[in-house]
């Protein structure tokens, strides 16, 4: 499922609320704050065969020690698309770098 989705299946959901899941840890509440494409990492030559690269923003709402993780990502509805859980999702976490750091900033990237 995770090759099938594109930029356009998240940009409906920016500002929205979204729950991360590993079984080791409690859920975490991220809110989907951007999506970025990042055609520059396409593997040249397969820019007609496969999606273009990108990268969605998410920011914890409270503070947490994950560093990255690979788990479940409950996505809520919107528009035309139903709620649904994305399996075997990794997402890393990203420097503040100038942004507020009483938040946590994750990335969730797609080749």
């Amino acid at each position: 499922m995770l090759n099938q989705l594109c930029s356009e299946d998240f940009v409906p959901l920016i500002g929205q609320v979204c729950h991360f899941r590993v079984p080791e840890l409690v859920e975490l509440e991220l809110q989907i704050q951007s999506v970025r494409q990042k055609p520059l990492s396409q593997v040249p030559g397969w820019e007609a065969e496969q999606r273009t690269p990108f990268v969605v923003e998410l920011i914890a709402v409270g503070t947490t020690p994950l560093v990255d993780a690979v788990g479940h990502l409950q996505l809520p509805a919107a528009e035309n698309q139903p709620e649904r859980t994305l399996e075997n999702v990794w997402i890393s976490r990203t420097g503040a770098m100038g942004r507020d750091r009483q938040y946590c900033y994750f990335q969730l990237p797609f080749n």
